[in-house]
């Protein structure tokens, strides 16, 4: 059965942690239960974890996570605290320790797993900075395997609205705080900079900052910004966390859950930044196609062959997108060689820019763009294909030396990898589509 992620649940009880591991289960997660330090060890070898569950095993939890953290093989999994009841003490404590998160099982599903699959992407992408590292080696390339969150980096934090909780005097002294009341300066200052997580401070009407937190989830560069949303009390969180929302709290404020779940999605969202910056160490002069600037059809076959392989073995989603743009060579029939490469470039640059970091687009053939995208599910990919599409059929492109604005036709396809496929069988599926 393919699976979204495999997470271990640790806890002494069995009986106790049988709720989380039922719900991860019914939402496609493969949920193994250790019961011991020894055994999380064990399936951590043989089962290759996303994410790592800690709670009462007969010692300390979050010194048991601050260990695993330590461990060689363990230390690009994210580890959340599981506990009953979340306090600002053992929050802060287990943030302190390096653990992620520290989440309640009694929590519903839409907070549970709301809370965990911004998890489970960031170990996507610990996973994708090594295989594209492998990927690379053949060209003669280095790539670095690993990344961690930059030291000495101060956090920038935008408050969003009138702050009358005090949330900046909470955060001031860890980060530099930027406040806006009026939600349009709000979303321009996110556009202009780069903040490493929002506070919004609900007041009022609701609507319209569930709007902005919505806008904000749908923009295609701030759609990874964590945002806390303060609401008051008895508002329901899910409703909330369906509009964009990375942590719901409920007034009265407790400063300490504030401050260590601020920081924790910071801390998270710099490491973002460095896989990032990191997974550019695989695309060079060797590996790129020269006239798109993205990935190359060399580096895709051997990457995507690797990826597959490891899809099949373990039984993980992906997904593989075409974008076919046939009327390049009508530009290039009225406006020369010159004209049709500068927006086969920009289109490229574009596909790139409106995708996570951990999905990796390469030319497949002239005029035609391949866009992997692991641990996908296929309805995900389509959502993801579409919305690329409609921004390139809808953008007017300025092409050197045209002065008229140039119109795109994209073509687009989508599959998903099977557990007999090939990578010939794969490409070929997904190029049948197209056609």
């Amino acid at each position: 059965m393919i699976r979204l992620a495999n997470v271990i649940v640790a806890h002494a009880d069995k009986n106790a942690s049988e709720g989380v591991l039922a719900r991860l289960s019914h939402n496609g997660y493969h949920a193994m239960h250790a019961s011991t330090r020894e055994q999380v060890m064990q399936l951590a070898r043989f089962e290759h974890p996303d994410l790592i569950l800690v709670g009462d095993v007969g010692e300390d939890a979050v010194a048991l996570g601050a260990a695993l953290k330590q461990e060689p093989g363990l230390a690009d999994i994210p580890i959340v605290l599981l506990v009953e009841t979340v306090s600002a003490a053992v929050a802060e404590k287990a943030y302190a320790s390096g653990l992620d998160d520290t989440v309640s099982w009694k929590y519903d599903d839409v907070e549970l797993l709301s809370r965990l699959r911004p998890l489970v992407r960031l170990a996507t992408m610990h996973a994708e900075l090594r295989h594209r590292a492998f990927a690379a080696q053949p060209f003669g390339l280095a790539a670095r395997e690993r990344a961690g969150v930059p030291e000495g980096a101060r956090p920038n934090i935008l408050v969003v609205g009138h702050d009358r909780d005090g949330v900046g005097a909470v955060l001031g002294s860890a980060a530099d705080v930027v406040t806006s009341a009026n939600l349009y300066d709000a979303e321009s200052l996110l556009e202009q900079r780069n903040f490493d997580a929002a506070v919004v401070t609900t007041d009022g009407d609701i609507e319209g900052y569930l709007a902005f937190t919505s806008q904000v989830r749908n923009n295609p560069r701030l759609f990874n910004l964590p945002m806390v949303v303060l609401v008051d009390k008895g508002v329901s969180p899910a409703d909330i966390y369906r509009r964009g929302a990375s942590r719901v709290l409920s007034r009265p404020m407790d400063s300490g859950i504030l401050r260590a779940s601020v920081l924790s999605m910071v801390r998270r969202q710099q490491l973002r930044w460095s896989i990032r910056g990191a997974l550019f160490d695989s695309l060079s002069d060797k590996t790129r196609d020269p006239l798109t600037g993205v990935y190359s059809r060399a580096f895709l076959d051997k990457y995507l062959g690797e990826r597959l392989e490891i899809a099949k073995t373990h039984d993980r989603h992906l997904a593989v997108v075409f974008f076919y743009i046939p009327n390049i060579e009508g530009v290039r029939s009225h406006f020369g060689d010159d004209a049709a490469e500068h927006l086969a470039q920009q289109l490229g640059q574009w596909i790139t820019g409106l995708l996570r970091a951990e999905d990796l687009t390469a030319l497949y053939a002239a005029n035609q763009f391949c866009v992997v995208l692991p641990d996908t599910p296929t309805v995900e990919a389509e959502v993801v294909m579409h919305r690329i599409a409609g921004v390139l059929a809808y953008t007017d492109f300025a092409v050197r030396e045209v002065y008229q604005p140039i119109k795109v036709w994209v073509q687009v396809a989508c599959t998903d990898a099977k557990s007999d496929d090939t990578l010939e069988a794969l490409l070929a599926r997904v190029q049948a589509k197209l056609d």
